[in-house]
């Protein structure tokens, strides 16, 4: 009798693949530790978790990424799945802007007006859990620009950020057109096993399988999330203080459509950047959000993109959910930002 075990299971029609339980705890189950971990209490209640992810998006959007680095890194200790496992084991040195490098060399050669502004958005394809198995590295959304679009070799970093809260930011569909590429490395494997994580969602609803804490799927989950963003920022610092932008240029750089998303500003300002004043009853970076973040609502309540194309889905507006505590950030307003009119 025929054996469909071993390494030769794979080509049968019926063959199932089972992981490896050492790679998939806390990402597909989760073991609760007997003690909760402190992050579970502070986000039991949806008010906790707004207010510890707000905290680590103003300090991203100041650009205290260490300040930020250091306190995902602390509330990583003592949770146990492989989620966390795979968090600690990416480290800011591992993750890298490759093809940065070229920058300079190429805008040498071009002949057309003075890059003063780049757009760079970390984000992921569509519909990448329906294609397990594979890693699934981010993608980046790239957009060179010159004053033909906007000042922005004048521009303080407020008049900037002002100008991302519009509608339609005044440079979108002016990129000029540079040959220039680069990825992002490092960064493979946390984003395959976040896509891949189970536990996206903590619905409050008595369904969630644990009481008194939030799930510690979640927390990793969570943690997760804003780990890649950091070290998505931490590589573009690198990146520009390794390799530079050019004269007067702004990198405005964020995340877009991750889970944690935002938006700030690197390179010199044309004049001296003023801090910005703190808005009542709202977080700081309000402005860029238009609406102050919520958690994710459930799977079903949420209208799927329909769009094919990466332009198609970020061009795309999301249908209205079902109110949750306070209304999500309006989903287009990143995408709209970091899309390049030939994508």
């Amino acid at each position: 009798m025929d054996s469909y075990g071993g390494g030769g299971g794979g080509a049968h029609p019926h063959f199932v693949d089972i992981p490896d339980p050492a790679r998939v705890a806390g990402v597909r189950a989760y073991r609760e530790p007997e003690q909760p971990h402190p992050l579970q209490l502070q986000l039991l209640e949806a008010d906790g978790e707004r207010a510890w992810v707000e905290e680590l998006r103003e300090l991203l959007a100041a650009g205290r990424t260490a300040q930020a680095d250091a306190r995902l890194s602390a509330e990583l200790d003592g949770l146990g799945g492989s989620l966390a496992e795979i968090c600690r084991s990416t480290p800011a040195d591992a993750v890298a802007l490759s093809g940065w490098e070229d920058l300079l060399p190429v805008l040498a050669e071009w002949e057309g007006p003075p890059i003063t502004a780049i757009t760079l958005g970390l984000t992921n394809p569509p519909d990448l859990v329906f294609e397990a198995g594979r890693p699934h590295p981010p993608e980046l959304l790239l957009g060179l620009y010159s004053d033909d679009a906007h000042p922005f070799s004048t521009a303080d970093t407020d008049a900037l950020l002002t100008e991302c809260a519009a509608a339609a930011p005044a440079w979108i569909g002016h990129e000029e057109d540079v040959e220039f590429y680069c990825e992002v490395t490092g960064l493979a494997e946390l984003n395959t096993a976040l896509i891949g994580c189970k536990h996206r969602y903590f619905l409050r609803d008595g369904r969630d399988g644990v009481e008194g804490r939030a799930p510690g799927g979640y927390v990793e989950y969570l943690l997760g999330c804003w780990l890649r963003t950091t070290r998505f920022l931490q590589a573009a610092e690198a990146a520009v203080a390794t390799h530079g932008l050019p004269p007067g240029c702004r990198l405005i750089v964020g995340a877009v459509e991750v889970n944690a998303d935002l938006v700030t500003v690197l390179g010199s300002a044309g004049r001296s950047a003023r801090r910005r004043p703190p808005v009542k009853a709202e977080p700081s970076f309000a402005p860029l959000t238009v609406k102050p973040w919520a958690p994710r609502a459930e799977p079903a309540e949420v209208s799927p993109a329909v769009a094919t194309s990466l332009r198609q889905r970020l061009q795309a507006t999301s249908s209205p959910e079902a109110p949750p505590p306070t209304a999500q950030p309006r989903r287009s307003l990143f995408a709209r930002l970091f899309r390049r009119s030939g994508t």
